[in-house]
């Protein structure tokens, strides 16, 4: 196997063990959600300012379409809710329902789970160059 294929399996393996755990951490609150979905619960609470749709689609990389029909599927699940923006009259801000922050915190608490399983025997040195090598090729990603 070469290189590339070696970091393509090992980055698809450890995504999907994130994206299996969330789903069942959703699925054990009752509703059913895609890994974009979760990320934008995530991105939802994390924003310091309001967080609008077109934040959504600046922070994610998604398409205006894509975010529309992800936040319609948050607020019909009732996890979201969407109010006008007061500065703003052709935005509104999005926030977590109390459901979304109870959903959110099995998930982290399911994230948490697959994250000690990841780390388990690794230093803090190899933990942190994890981190610094994903961002780097992350980085590249978005430069080309």
């Amino acid at each position: 196997m070469s290189q590339a294929s070696d970091i393509h399996d090992t980055l698809w393996q450890l995504a999907f063990h994130i994206k299996v755990n969330c789903k069942r951490a959703a699925q054990e609150f009752g509703v059913s959600l895609g890994g974009m979905h979760v990320r934008a619960l995530h991105l939802i609470q994390a924003e310091k300012e309001p967080c609008t749709a077109n934040r959504l689609c600046a922070v994610s990389g998604r398409d205006k379409g894509q975010i529309t029909r992800l936040v319609k599927e948050l607020e019909a699940q009732r996890l979201i809710d969407r109010r006008p923006h007061p500065e703003d009259g052709r935005s509104q801000i999005l926030s977590l329902t109390r459901k979304g922050i109870a959903l959110l915190g099995k998930i982290r608490a399911a994230e948490q789970e697959v994250e000690a399983q990841y780390l388990h025997g690794l230093t803090p040195e190899e933990h942190e160059a994890f981190v610094a090598i994903g961002k780097k090729m992350l980085a590249n990603i978005k430069r080309f």
